[in-house]
């Protein structure tokens, strides 16, 4: 629990209300670690799944397990581009309001028209527009993959891998970064794969 896994040089930002409403850069740091540890297109995990932030210094295995304390694991299943949209639509659906359901990606990018409810808009898979049509591997835990946070859209959907707890695969890609790190540790930032459209001015200043 104590063993040092890794060292970053930034905080990672797991705070409630923020990996439930926005993107985050320990948010991006999980679904990165479950694209690279999975073979698919595009990853959707839910906000209320991360439960802690990490300090700046010496990661350990406990910080870890605190980020990510449910035991869940990886799997991919295949879904159409719709059910990607479905499911965005209804993560943000209650944007601004901070929900367990808000939906922290990668491998693909959107914007959040607020509204009610609110909605996305220039969805993106790679930078390309998304294939309504055309079927993409999706990463995610095994609850959502069970419909958990009311993603119905993706129970029952084939099972393409699992691979392993998501707490493991994150402590892995922390070792990796922390081993290409210079001595005061990684860095890792939001690089705006979720943004509300209209409101680019508001943005914060990177």
């Amino acid at each position: 629990y104590e063993e040092v896994i890794g060292k970053t040089a930034v905080e990672l930002d797991g705070v409630r209300n923020n990996v439930r409403s926005q993107e985050t850069n320990l948010a991006n740091l999980i679904t990165d670690a479950m694209l690279d540890a999975s073979e698919a297109d595009v990853v959707l995990t839910n906000g209320g799944g991360i439960r802690a932030s990490i300090d700046v210094g010496d990661i350990t295995k406990g910080e870890v397990f605190d980020v990510l304390p449910f035991g869940n694991m990886l799997y991919t299943i295949e879904v159409s581009g719709q059910e990607i949209v479905d499911a965005l639509n209804f993560g943000v659906s209650d944007y601004p309001n901070p929900v367990g359901k808000f939906p922290q990606v990668a491998g693909m990018t959107y914007e959040i028209v607020e509204g009610t409810p609110s909605t996305v808009t220039n969805v993106l898979v790679a930078g390309e527009a998304i294939n309504l049509s055309a079927k993409y591997k999706l990463a995610t835990n095994d609850f959502m993959s069970a419909g958990g946070d009311g993603y119905d859209m993706f129970k029952g959907k084939p099972l393409v891998q699992t691979a392993g707890s998501l707490d493991t695969i994150v402590e892995a890609f922390i070792a990796e970064l922390t081993a290409a790190a210079p001595a005061a540790g990684f860095t890792y930032e939001t690089d705006g794969r979720i943004t509300v459209a209209g409101a680019d001015a508001l943005a914060p200043a990177a």
